[in-house]
């Protein structure tokens, strides 16, 4: 992997012009059937131990989506974070892509990085992507980590997910920067808990990045969101047949009410001996509000390390 200087700016985050000087970062363009679409692959310089972690975003994240994560796991342990193509882009007739189209285009990548084997951090709508990979090849996916994982969408996303397909398909002549702001509020609500906001300042900080970002998009925010991958959480994300010979851990906040806490314990019981962690003080966009617990809960897994001492947080094992 070769060194680029000066990383890009990673917008939208405490970290713009941030750059690792103890890492390398380039850009890879993977080709893949349907679509090109770029990996961001952080390097580190010093020796390190341990396969490279794929990062799988969820909807609306791109790979400068991960400043904190990268700031805390990057110096030692290679990280490849892929812009997966959209399942449909707005507007276009052609078909839609699907969750198994998704993961073959997340292969593509780790397998044009010449990476054998991987471990895989999958998050939101990413994780019905990391869980196929892990599934289906676990002969390759040294461990498994999934954060925000349900085995169906909540009642109130789907409704929004059914608005975002209505709206698509009759486009609306009232779209300005006041209607977008108002729609990316709307997600913003249904995707994070308003009510733990008004106690908790790192939730409520983590939700007004999220609004400030879909509100500075030049098109309908949840129509994208709905394309980006919204709209194929209605169909399966959690496929049949569980997961079995991967070391899996489900991780949630426990104020998530987008993926809820049961919800997730559903999605850690389809998986054999997975590593169940609740993160109190906690919603739905735990790598903002608790960016250094979130990665310490990720080292530590990747080195087999216990759990059950990290603050603020409970684990166990759904046999």
């Amino acid at each position: 992997m070769t060194h680029l200087a000066a990383g890009p700016v990673l917008p939208g985050t405490d970290s713009d012009g941030h750059t690792f000087t103890e890492t390398d970062i380039r850009d890879h363009e993977i080709a893949w059937a349907s679509a090109h679409y770029p990996c961001r692959v952080v390097t580190p310089r010093a020796p390190t131990a341990g396969e490279p972690l794929l990062v799988l975003g969820g909807g609306l994240q791109s790979r400068h989506s991960w400043a904190r994560l990268e700031r805390h796991l990057a110096p030692h342990r290679p990280l490849l974070i892929p812009d997966l193509p959209p399942a449909r882009s707005p507007g276009q007739a052609r078909a839609s892509l699907t969750w198994d189209d998704l993961t073959a285009a997340a292969l593509s990548a780790v397998d044009q990085l010449s990476v054998p084997r991987f471990a895989v951090l999958a998050v939101s709508s990413g994780y019905p992507i990391g869980y196929r990979l892990a599934q289906r090849h676990p002969d390759r996916v040294t461990r498994l980590m999934l954060f925000g994982a349900a085995p169906h969408p909540s009642p109130r996303l789907t409704a929004l997910i059914h608005e975002g397909l209505r709206r698509e398909a009759v486009p609306s002549s009232a779209d300005s920067p006041a209607a977008r702001r108002h729609t990316a509020a709307e997600l913003v609500n249904v995707l994070t808990n308003t009510r733990a906001a008004e106690h908790h300042l790192l939730i409520k900080a983590a939700a007004r990045v999220m609004l400030d970002q879909l509100t500075a998009s030049p098109h309908d925010p949840l129509v994208r969101y709905v394309f980006d991958r919204g709209f194929l959480l209605l169909r399966d994300p959690l496929p049949a047949g569980g997961i079995t010979g991967v070391p899996a851990l489900v991780g949630v906040g426990e104020h998530d009410t987008a993926t809820t806490v049961e919800d997730n314990r559903a999605v850690a019981a389809t998986i054999a001996n997975a590593t169940f962690l609740v993160m109190r003080n906690a919603d739905h966009l735990l790598h903002l509000e608790r960016d250094a617990d979130f990665a310490a809960a990720i080292t530590r897994f990747l080195h087999g390390s216990p759990l059950d001492d990290l603050p603020d947080c409970t684990a166990e094992i759904i046999p």
